[in-house]
């Protein structure tokens, strides 16, 4: 099978899991005897390279400026920038010269932020079919989280308007698959690809990037430990976490907090609530070396946080989960077995939960086969055979009448 992916960046640009996901995927499907391009902006348009066995095409971006540069330009021209995300015809015409030379049978594309969605049409005006892989909200919201004013969007604001025209643009779409089944539904109910029927739907889950690791050293002798690992950010739901650690029962538990603030200012007001508590902030940390010393990891978003690689780290690592009823989580984390889950923004059912696992101890835990079957799922080779499984079914004939 011809390939040929789609994302804004490729490694070794890269700003979050997307496009980490694209290389390894990418990667995989070579070594699984696929033929595979991709397609991922640079500043300046760069010859084709083959890295991995992979084809990769980096073309110039073709905006009014580079899409990390924003801080640099006023507000009208960040807009007009933003406007260009729907039709670019330098892009466009840059996508049709790789799609004519490459002569994918499928194309794949991926996070599409500063990348113009009418790109699309490079596939469908030669009838080769479109899988869209959601890993968050470019396409819904301008900042790409779907999240205002404390709470996710349950529709699109004015000032994400101008993203309205990639919903028709999206008709475009053979098919659609989602890191999670939230982020798959929200893009549904804002009239995002509802003219595919479901078989063409699919929820895969994402790759862990740190590999299955057997924990070896013990933390008897230590508190009961929790952990926290993460951007510092409001969404991410520390602040719901320190509440719920403060109606806690006094006893030899602690809370290890890895990951930076931005603004300081506002780690500066969560140290400030957290006074008191048993709390040790480590400041950014190497989440390899930072899962082996917990006992269980707390994810408490506020936010529908699409596909959380954390949750993956820690399963990796033989860690449960403690996590919001919410996104990803929901969809990865199996309650009462590889951890536990609580509704969003509720610190007092937090609270009970995470009181109930220091009374029980380290020898309640769920043991580390209970982790297997979700580590087997994640694997680069059992994601990319889910891919090729979804992409046959995508090119099947009776599929794609109609």
């Amino acid at each position: 099978m011809r390939i040929l992916h789609l994302n804004v960046l490729y490694p070794p640009a890269a700003l979050g899991g997307a496009e980490r996901f694209v290389a390894a995927l990418a990667s995989e499907q070579v070594k699984q005897g696929h033929q595979v391009a991709v397609i991922t902006m640079s500043r300046t348009q760069q010859a084709m390279a083959v890295e991995d066995g992979v084809e990769v095409n980096r073309i110039g971006h073709g905006n009014i400026f580079w899409f990390e540069d924003w801080p640099q330009h006023s507000a009208p021209v960040r807009y007009m920038n933003k406007l260009l995300t729907n039709w670019n015809p330098i892009t466009l015409k840059r996508v049709r010269e790789v799609v004519g030379a490459f002569k994918p049978d499928l194309v794949n594309t991926h996070c599409m932020l500063s990348f113009a969605v009418d790109s699309w049409k490079a596939a469908f005006e030669r009838d080769i079919p479109i899988v869209h892989t959601l890993h968050e909200y470019n396409l819904i919201c301008r900042n790409t989280n779907a999240f205002r004013n404390g709470a996710m969007c349950q529709s699109m604001c004015w000032p994400c308007s101008y993203n309205a025209p990639k919903r028709w643009m999206s008709s475009m779409v053979t098919a659609v698959s989602a890191v999670s089944s939230e982020t798959l539904q929200r893009h549904l109910d804002m009239d995002f690809f509802g003219a595919i029927p479901a078989e063409r739907r699919r929820v895969i889950f994402g790759m862990s990037p740190i590999p299955v690791r057997e924990r070896t050293e013990s933390l008897d002798g230590r508190p009961f430990t929790f952990g926290f690992i993460g951007r510092i950010v409001p969404e991410k739901g520390l602040e719901v976490l320190l509440r719920a650690m403060k109606r806690m029962k006094p006893g030899n538990w602690r809370l290890l907090v890895g990951g930076t603030a931005s603004p300081v200012s506002y780690l500066d007001d969560l140290k400030r609530r957290a006074a008191g508590l048993p709390v040790k902030w480590l400041g950014r940390v190497d989440a390899e070396s930072f899962y082996p010393t917990t006992d269980v990891i707390v994810i408490p978003p506020i936010w529908a946080e699409p596909g959380p690689l954390i949750v993956q780290e820690a399963f990796a690592n033989f860690v449960p989960v403690v996590g919001s009823r919410i996104g990803g989580i929901k969809d990865m984390v199996e309650d009462n077995v590889t951890g536990w889950l609580f509704e969003p923004n509720d610190d007092r059912g937090l609270t009970k939960i995470l009181d109930r696992l220091v009374d029980d101890g380290r020898d309640k835990l769920p043991a580390a086969d209970t982790f297997r079957a979700f580590q087997a799922e994640t694997t680069p080779q059992a994601v990319a055979k889910k891919y090729s499984e979804f992409y046959r079914t995508v090119l099947a004939k009776d599929v794609l009448v109609g």
